[in-house]
């Protein structure tokens, strides 16, 4: 039996027909390589640039009583933690009575749930997030937990 190099499946041809291949994909790598040095942009430049702010009217608008309004309202906002809603009234009296025994104030709400009462027991409000979180590590310390919630969010 001899070998046909005329046969398509020759190992030489696929060997002459990889490397060709091989040599077309350097060639078009290496064209992409030096055509992106045109198209990426030199990113250490941008912080040497200097930044210009500029306002076009200084004036009184609504616009700026709003934001008075909307700042005053952020820095007004306080908090509270919300223990849990329940069914039983008398089950929810006696563990608020147990929270106010813990030293943490705490009240009781009613509330209508899809046509049921049900009782929230909550704490009082709170100036910031942080003094929640403290108030909050006392009573899940009893084994009661809770959730820190903003008052202007009822």
């Amino acid at each position: 039996m001899s070998i046909n190099k005329d046969d398509p499946f020759s190992e030489a041809i696929q060997l002459k027909k990889a490397k060709r291949r091989l040599i077309g994909a350097i060639i078009i790598f290496v064209f992409l390589l030096v055509l992106s040095i045109f198209f990426i942009e030199d990113r250490s430049l941008l912080n040497e640039k200097d930044l210009k702010i500029s306002f076009i009217d200084e004036n009184n608008h609504p616009i700026d009583e709003i934001i008075d309004e909307v700042s005053s309202e952020i820095s007004s906002s306080s908090y509270y933690i919300q223990v849990g809603i329940f069914s039983d009234l008398m089950k929810t009296k006696q563990l608020s009575e147990n929270i106010k025994k813990k030293g943490v104030d705490c009240s009781i709400d009613k509330l209508q749930i899809k046509d049921k009462e049900m009782y929230r027991i909550k704490t009082i409000s709170y100036e910031s997030f942080s003094d929640a979180e403290k108030i909050l590590e006392i009573l899940q310390s009893n084994k009661v937990g809770g959730i820190i919630k903003n008052n202007n969010n009822l």
